[in-house]
Parts: structure tokens; C-alpha cells; sequence
């Protein structure tokens, strides 16, 4: 069976046409068709069919036409699958699909003969205009231009290949018809002409120019676009390489280009003379990067023209197309922080996670290296000011950046500015009407001209107002000037751009049901700019489907905007100022505790999502915010889609612990700030999110009183510093929390904290005290019958015991860690046991025993994907092929190793792969080599402030100067090693008369 809508609807079976479906049927069949074997949502259905007025019992009469379709369909599956039908046909079943599939073959097809075949063959699919007996206006209006459009953009395709293999003279004579049909297509213009230059006609080439400047200029009130442009120039001065309106050809187009822009509003109004200015100015051919710097008051429609003229632009900057928002003028949102707009930026541009550095210059850095060479247009949205954008300018001429702000600021070097006020009167007018409609707008032109006065020629005031009205086709204009009377009474108030805003939502808003109205009161409770669909059903505490059905009115109201693809999750945008109005409505008319139950309901069902998704994690400080003593989670198997959720929803998590937080939920936000370290930020140390959770609920905590919470927290920052080798102030964060723990009487929490500074005292070196507080805190764990807290102790004192040198109690400790971990599940836990075991075996020399536990903790940590610790793994298992005399076979292995940290910003991993390397070609014989590498070394290790592994750096040092021959060095580098093991106390002050008899001077 066959399907076919590129003209009429059409079945086709064995051959045979089968009698057309009743019109309503015919319209559900077309929409079916369009998705193809997806699943089409109900409420689709019933507006293609009835549009904005169903009738009482619409469902029931869908079904009814569903039913119909499936007796006409006999030998097609059409079944409901929510939220919707699908009817299972293949998509080369369906002519539409059947296009689409071979002009994408075209375009990828190098011989431009074959291309243009293909072309020809999908072209010759159409039989008209497409849905041409489908009665809904509703899939007309959606639909055919967008069909439409491809039709054209597929013949554009095939004359480009036709071209290309030199048809010119059939060209000539097929195009004038496609011009005088799409007298704006400037493509279409530009491959006549190119047809008529080749086959000798000049002057014949120069007129259609002529002809298209006086369309676009009647039409549009602008110039060609520069590509005409150019191509005029080229006839004009009869260069013989005038070659056509564009280098490509069907098969050649970029399809990676990444463009990130918003989509471009098809009602813009205005703004003909700012619009000339950002994309009609001259190539700046200087080394200085163009920038251009949009401001002007709330509302007023800075990110309409900055879009507009991107899009615009888009041709001339080929290698992408990028927008960020900074959040200068969010009421409530803090401005962007530069870093996370270059995190932003960056992985726009693909930059894997692990490549991007922690600090603002070192990102900063890595974006103008990225787009060196490159030609990318950038639009900064609602920036705070100078010191936000700076960061973010690329650093050479082949890129554009388009600043919007509400500030007029002249602090970027270079920048051009363009200031915005409001719409003149008759563009306002003329906005207002498009969005309207011309017939109703021309009926009520003095109601028109008031309300666009009482919205103060804002475009977003006029858009909502206008939108509004367009939703409600049997109100007159007047209708809604007279509610815009009633409901602003201090009209003065109006030329404020914020008030004219907040007046026209206020329209909107008291236009919706009272459930309607709920939700938009506590979405704005809730403060998010960016929400999942599922997030409704507990914002709202309604059923799933009713909580969709209250939203879809709010997007029907343009209060929120879907910006979802219909193949995605529901996801929904509110902007900034609808988002601070509803947030005001709320305050106004809802008890804080009606506010803080939707928050909590949110934050609550986001924990619950997250909690699905934590990790064991070695070694970690203890869940401590849960009540549950062992609540840990199950064994899993991270998955991309885990990290791809985690990547979109991040920023919103972060809100949802800063929102909780501000309406002092202070428990739901520190177990949901927990919980994402657990799940997230510790898995790919996203340690901006940490410390902002953190900070977030540690305030909130404290302002509440809960002193278990905030000692839990400050523990929990402990780890996080811990892992950022800042180790001092991890030290502080664990002393705080053993002091709260103390106080509250908690003998499990103070283990814990015990166990966090026993932890940091033991990579200082400082086993003297380390010891005592880990012994300390194995006891209290133990007697609280916390399995995984007595493991992470076993690990640290059979650390401990290995450093100073006491190798039977090291082993006996950690082979105990090694049972515990194994015995609660935590595999990370178990591989680091098992290799630290190795490293005791590889100190007294036990190297069969060393490699077996190596390679059994570096197999585990390959099973769990753990990328940071698999880079520990190897380091140990290539450090024991060094003592085994197999130099050759660890040196990849270690710089893989030291990739790989290095991409994980692990400062330690970095430097210990450096040390190890160092000792790799001591053994190699390439005391250069390994000298390089340990300077490298000896200054990451001043910097991380960590004097043992300075020693063992030093001794290593001396090691290599001694195989030159350089015997001062070498003594200086071992005196300076000799003195701090003794003072540590470490097993290798035992071993310092053993070094010149290990590595002799060579004279």
C-alpha cells in the first residue's frame, strides 16, 4: 500500500487507486502521513480537523473517524499509542518521505549528472500543491509552506548540478517561469542569471538584476543580498570567472554547520534602518573583530533584531552560527558567569566536557583557539556589561558578535552600537495588525492605534495583546481596549517599559481560568526559564495528562512557548519578564506556604530523579543528608543518555537547589544538592555546579537551624576540594563539620567528617595524625553498622600503613576494605582497594603479586567506565611493567594516562603521570627525557602543596642526574628528598642510603 500527499491525498494498492476517504478522515490521514510512522498526539488530530472550535464531544468523534480509516486501511495498522495514534506505514511508503529521502541523496552525491537525476526524480513525485484537497486551514497554513519551500529548495538544488554539467541554454529557457512564480527568490534570480551570462546574453543577465532590485525593493524596502550582489558585480565588469550565484554545488553543502539560533520571527516589524546597519555594512577587512552592541529598554525588542539580522547573516559566516543567553536583565536569575557562558559556547562547538578547563582564562583561551580560522557569528543575548561579554569576543576578523543589553555601555573596544526605543507609532500599528490580521485590525482602526498607545508601542506588550486577541476570533478589538482600560488605571505608569510590560501581561494572565491562572502563579513560583513536560504533573499536583492539558493553554495564550521537536520529550520556555510577572502574581496572590509546597512538590520529584541516578563513588564522604543509614544505591550501567540528560537539565537543577533554598526548603534543597554530586558532579567534576548548590543550601540551612544539614554539606564540600587538590581547605570544611557533628551529639556524622580529615592529613603526609582519626572514625563507624563509611576508613589506614612503611598491616587493612567494598557493592570502592594492595606488593618488591592486583582493580575499573580512575589504574599497572624491566610497554600506557588526566582537569593525576613517566625513561636510559618530565612534575606538586610527592619527584630527579654523571644535582636533589621523608616519617627514609647504589654517578 502506497501513500501519496504531494497533491491530493491519495491510496494506492496493487496498483489500483483506492476511493478517497471522507474529508475529515482525509485530513486525520494526511496528519498521520506527515509523521510518517510516529506517533501523532491526539489534540494534533483534532486541530487539523476542527481548529479552534471543536465541538462538545470531540474525542469521542476522532475515534469515530479513526474507526472509519481503519475499515478503509484493512491491511495498515492504525492503533492509539498515547498520547496519540500511529499508523504503522514504512516511510517509503509515503511520496512526501520518498522526496526527502532522494534530495538527500542528492546532496550527498559528488557526480552533479547523478545528482541532478536524483533531484529530477524526487521533483517528479509532486503532482501540485501539496495537501491540495485536505479542507483545514489549520494544515495549510502549518504545513504547505514549509512543503512548499522544500519543492523549491529541491529545484534550486538540480539547477545548481544542471549548471554545473552545463545546460544553460535549457535553463534560460525553464527559469523565467520559476522567477515570475517566486519573484523573491533571490537564488532562483541568481541561477537565471548565471544561465543567461553563459549563454552570451549580458545585458539580458543584467536586467533580471535590475528586475529583482525593484521586487525586493517594493516588497521589502531593502537591497539584494551581497551574493546577487557580488554576482551583478561580475557580469557587470565581464569578469569570464563569473561563475554563479554560489560555490556549491547540490552535493557539496556543510550539513555539520552548527546554528543554534532561535527561530526567526515571521511577523517582524521595523527596524528597516538597524536592520540595514547590521547586515548591509561594508567587510571590515582589518584585523579587529566586528562587534556590534544592541541596547535599549526591557521589551523593546533587542533579541528580535539581533535573531533577524543573524539569520540574515548566516550565509556569510558558514562555519556556525551560535546564541547564548547571559541573564543581565533577569530579575531572578543571577547574570551568567563568563565561565559558564564559555561552557556554553564551547560545547556548541562540540568541545567534549573533559576538554574544558576549570578557570575564565583558560576557557577563554581555549574559545578564541577554537575559533581561530573559523568564520562564526555569535549573538550574546541580554548581557550585564563589559566584564561579562569580554571573556566571550573571539580574538580575530573572520567572526561577528551581536551584543543585545538593556545598558548603554562602551566599554568593549571596537564595538558599534546600536540603540533601540520603541516602535514608531505606525510600525507599532502595523505589528500589531500582522499579528491581528489585516481585515480586523483595517475594521477597528482607532481601537487599533489606542491599545497600541496603552502598551506603550512595546513590541512585546503588542505581541501579547495581539496574540491574545488572534486566539479569540469572535472578539472585536474594542473588546479588549475596553479590558485594557479597566485594568490599567494609572496610565502614566505606561511609558515605563518594565510597567508596560508587566500591565500587558496582566491582560493575558486575567484572561485564563483559574487553573490556567494556578499554573502560571506557580511557574513563576518556581522560577524556571527552561521546563521539562513531566515537571508540570508535580508543580501543578495534577494527573500527567491534566497538568499538559493546563500548560497547553498557557502556550495558546503565549505565556509559554513549546521548544520541543515533536520527536523529543515536551519541553517548554517561559521568557524572562512573563516568568517575573507570573513570579509577582504568585507573591501577591498566593500564601508562601501555597508557594512552598509547589516548589518542594518540584524539587521533591527532580530528587527522586536524580536519586535513580547516583553512583558509588570511591572514596566518597557518606550520603549523609538521607535518613535512610543504608540507603545505597544499586549496581548500573551509566549510559550515554544519562550524561546527555544530565548535560540538558543542569543548569535547571542548579535552580530548582537555589529556589528551594531561597524559600528556605532547606532539607529538599541540600538532599537534592547532595544527591547530584552523588549522580553528577562528582561522576564528571562539575565543581562549579557543586559549589553552587552547596553555597545555595548551606545558607538556607543555616538560616533554618539544621545543623545535621549543614555539617553534612560542609563534609560534602570537603570532598568536593579534596578533589580539586586544594586540600587545606577541604581540611577547614571537615574540621567545621567534626565540630557541628561534635556538637549535635552525631557519632556517625563525626566519623565521618574523622574520616574526611584523615583523608586529607594522609595525602599531606601527615600519617601521625591521620592515623588517629581514621582509627577513630573506623570505631564509630563500625558501631553504627555502616559498612561503606568502615570501608572507606579501611582504605585510608591501610593507605596510611603502606606510606610509613608497615606492609603486613597494610595488606591485612586492605584486603578488609577490598571484602567491605565487595560485600556493599561499591565496585569503584573494591578497584581501589585491590590496587592499592598492589602497590604494597610492588613496594617489597612482590611483583607477580603486584601486577595480579593491578590488572584485577584496572579490569574492574574498565567494567564501570570510571574514566578518571581508570587512568589510576593504569598509572599503577604501568608503574609495576617499569620494575618488571617493560619500560617500552608503559610508556603508552602512561601517556595515555596523562592525556586523559589532563583533559579531566585532575591536577594530582597530572602530575603523577609526569613523575611516573620521569621514572619510565630513568629506566629507558633517557635521563633527559625523564628530567623534563620531573620539573613538570616538582611544580605541579608545589602547587597542589604536597610535599611527600615533592620528595619521591626530588629522589627521581637525583636518580636521572646521577645517570649523567652530574653528581652535584644529584646531591642536592637526594639531601632535599632525604629531609622531608625523614621529617614525614615515611618508608622511604629507610631506603635513602640505597639510592647511590641503585643509580651510581656515572663519571
Amino acid at each position: 500500500m502506497d501513500f501519496r500527499i504531494l497533491g491530493p491525498v491519495e491510496v494506492w494498492e496493487a496498483g489500483s487507486r483506492l476511493d478517497p476517504p471522507p474529508p475529515k478522515s482525509r485530513q486525520i490521514l494526511a496528519m498521520l502521513l506527515l509523521e510518517a510512522g510516529r506517533i501523532t498526539p491526539a489534540e494534533r488530530l483534532i486541530d487539523a480537523v476542527w481548529g479552534d472550535e471543536p465541538p462538545p464531544h470531540v474525542r469521542k468523534a476522532l475515534q469515530v473517524h479513526i474507526s472509519h480509516l481503519r475499515q478503509l486501511l484493512p491491511s495498515v495498522s492504525l492503533r492509539y499509542s498515547p498520547p496519540g495514534y500511529l499508523l504503522a506505514v514504512r516511510p517509503e511508503q509515503v511520496d512526501l518521505h520518498v522526496f526527502r529521502s532522494r534530495v538527500a541523496a542528492a546532496m550527498q552525491e559528488p557526480d552533479p549528472g547523478r545528482a541532478s537525476a536524483l533531484l529530477r526524480d524526487a521533483l517528479a513525485l509532486w503532482r501540485g500543491r501539496a495537501l491540495a484537497d485536505v479542507g483545514s486551514d489549520w494544515m495549510r497554513e502549518r504545513f504547505f509552506p514549509g512543503l512548499e519551500e522544500e519543492r523549491l529548495a529541491a529545484i534550486e538544488a538540480r539547477i545548481d548540478a544542471d549548471l554545473t554539467l552545463g545546460r544553460h541554454a535549457e535553463l534560460a529557457t525553464e527559469l523565467p517561469t520559476l522567477v515570475a512564480d517566486n519573484p523573491l527568490r533571490e537564488r532562483l534570480r541568481g541561477q537565471l542569471m548565471t544561465a543567461l551570462y553563459r549563454c552570451g546574453r549580458r545585458a539580458e543577465a543584467l536586467r533580471v538584476f535590475q528586475d529583482a532590485r525593484r521586487a525586493v525593493t517594493e516588497e521589502l524596502g531593502i537591497e539584494p543580498g551581497p551574493d546577487l550582489q557580488r554576482l551583478h558585480l561580475d557580469i557587470l565588469e565581464g569578469r569570464p570567472g563569473a561563475a554563479g550565484f554560489s560555490g556549491e554545488t547540490a552535493a557539496g553543502r556543510d550539513q555539520a554547520t552548527r546554528n543554534y539560533l532561535p527561530r526567526d520571527v515571521h511577523d517582524f516589524t521595523g527596524r528597516e534602518h538597524e536592520l540595514r546597519r547590521l547586515t548591509e555594512s561594508t567587510v571590515d577587512t582589518s584585523s579587529a573583530l566586528r562587534v556590534w552592541w544592541l541596547d535599549g529598554p526591557t521589551g523593546v525588542g533587542k533579541t528580535a533584531l539581533a535573531i533577524r539580522a543573524a539569520h540574515r547573516l548566516s550565509d556569510r559566516y558558514p562555519d556556525g552560527q551560535l546564541f547564548v543567553e547571559l541573564h543581565g536583565q533577569s530579575a531572578d536569575h543571577s547574570p551568567a558567569a563568563p565561565e559558564a557562558a564559555l561552557d556554553a559556547l564551547l560545547r556548541a562547538l562540540r568541545v567534549p566536557s573533559e576538554r574544558i578547563p576549570e578557570g575564565l582564562r583558560e576557557r577563554a583561551a581555549l574559545w578564541r583557539a577554537e575559533l581561530a580560522g573559523r568564520r562564526v557569528l555569535v549573538v550574546l543575548d541580554d548581557a550585564a556589561g563589559e566584564a561579562q561579554v569580554r571573556p566571550l569576543l573571539p580574538g580575530g576578523a573572520g567572526c561577528l558578535v551581536i551584543v543585545t543589553s538593556g545598558q548603554r555601555l562602551s566599554g568593549i573596544e571596537g564595538a558599534t552600537r546600536v540603540p533601540l526605543d520603541v516602535l514608531p507609532p505606525e510600525d507599532a500599528r502595523t505589528l500589531f495588525s500582522r499579528i491581528l490580521g489585516d481585515d480586523r485590525a483595517q475594521a477597528e482602526p482607532d481601537a487599533v492605534t489606542e491599545v497600541v498607545e496603552l502598551c506603550g508601542y512595546l513590541p512585546l506588550a503588542i505581541r501579547i495583546t495581539g496574540a491574545k486577541l488572534a486566539a479569540r476570533s469572535h472578539w472585536p478589538v474594542s473588546r479588549l481596549l475596553r479590558r485594557l482600560r479597566d485594568e490599567r488605571q494609572r496610565l502614566d505608569e505606561l511609558s515605563v517599559g518594565d510597567l508596560a510590560v508587566r500591565t500587558g501581561l496582566a491582560v493575558t494572565y486575567l484572561g485564563l481560568d483559574e487553573q490556567s491562572r494556578r499554573a502560571y502563579r506557580l511557574l513563576g513560583a518556581l522560577g524556571y526559564a527552561n521546563l521539562p513536560g513531566w515537571l508540570a504533573s508535580p508543580l501543578l499536583d495534577l494527573p500527567e495528562d491534566d497538568a499538559e492539558d493546563v500548560f497547553e493553554r498557557l502556550v495558546d495564550a503565549q505565556l509559554v512557548e513549546v521548544i520541543s521537536k515533536p520527536v523529543e520529550p515536551l519541553r517548554y520556555r517561559v521568557h524572562d519578564l512573563v516568568r517575573i510577572h507570573a513570579r509577582e502574581r504568585a507573591e501577591l496572590e498566593d500564601s508562601e506556604q501555597v508557594r512552598r509546597d509547589a516548589v518542594h512538590r518540584a524539587v521533591s520529584a527532580l530528587l527522586s530523579t536524580v536519586e535513580s541516578l547516583v553512583e558509588n563513588l570511591p572514596p566518597a564522604v557518606p550520603r549523609l543528608c538521607q535518613t535512610e543509614l543504608n540507603s545505597l544505591p544499586s549496581k548500573r550501567n551509566r549510559t550515554p543518555e544519562t550524561d546527555s540528560w544530565f548535560e540538558q537539565e543542569e543548569a535547571a537543577l542548579i535552580t530548582a537547589v537555589e529556589r528551594a533554598a531561597e524559600l528556605d526548603l532547606a532539607e529538599s534543597a541540600a538532599g537534592l544538592a547532595e544527591a547530584l554530586v552523588f549522580a553528577w558532579f562528582a561522576v564528571h567534576n562539575r565543581y562549579d555546579g557543586w559549589e553552587r548548590t552547596h553555597d545555595a543550601a548551606l545558607a538556607a540551612l543555616r538560616r533554618t537551624g539544621l545543623r545535621h544539614g549543614e555539617a553534612a554539606l560542609e563534609c560534602s564540600l570537603g570532598q568536593m576540594y579534596y578533589k580539586r587538590d586544594n586540600f587545606e581547605t577541604a581540611r577547614e570544611h571537615f574540621r567545621t563539620a567534626l565540630a557541628l557533628f561534635t556538637e549535635d551529639g552525631d557519632a556517625r556524622g563525626e566519623a565521618v567528617a574523622l574520616n574526611g580529615i584523615g583523608m586529607v592529613n594522609r595525602e599531606l603526609g601527615e600519617h601521625s595524625t591521620a592515623l588517629p582519626a581514621l582509627n577513630r572514625a573506623y570505631t564509630l563507624l563500625a558501631d553504627q553498622g555502616d559498612e561503606e563509611g568502615v570501608a572507606h576508613a579501611l582504605y585510608g589506614i591501610g593507605y596510611s600503613y603502606r606510606e610509613l612503611g608497615e606492609d603486613q598491616a597494610a595488606l591485612r587493612t586492605l584486603n578488609l576494605a577490598a571484602e567491605m567494598y565487595r560485600f556493599v557493592g561499591n565496585d569503584r570502592g573494591e578497584a581501589l582497594a585491590l590496587r592499592g594492595i598492589g602497590l604494597v606488593h610492588r613496594a617489597s618488591d612482590d611483583l607477580a603479586a603486584a601486577e595480579e592486583y593491578c590488572e584485577r582493580s584496572h579490569r574492574i575499573v574498565v567494567a564501570v567506565d570510571d574514566a578518571l580512575l581508570v587512568r589510576y589504574t593504569a598509572q599503577a599497572l604501568a608503574k609495576v611493567r617499569i620494575r618488571q624491566g617493560k619500560a617500552d610497554e608503559a610508556e603508552p600506557m602512561l601517556l595515555e594516562c596523562l592525556r586523559g588526566c589532563r583533559e579531566l582537569h585532575d591536577a594530582f593525576g597530572v602530575a603523577l603521570a609526569r613523575r611516573t613517566l620521569g621514572e619510565c625513561y630513568i629506566a629507558m636510559d633517557e635521563p633527559e627525557r625523564a628530567l623534563a618530565y620531573l620539573e613538570q612534575a616538582l611544580t605541579d606538586w608545589n602547587t597542589i602543596r604536597l610535599p611527600v610527592w615533592r620528595a619521591r619527584t626530588l629522589r627521581d630527579v637525583g636518580a636521572a642526574h646521577a645517570i649523567t654523571g652530574d653528581a652535584d644535582s644529584s646531591e642536592r636533589a637526594w639531601s632535599a628528598a632525604a629531609a622531608e621523608f625523614r621529617r614525614l616519617g615515611t618508608r622511604e627514609a629507610a631506603e635513602v642510603t640505597s639510592w647511590p647504589q641503585r643509580w651510581p654517578c656515572r663519571r
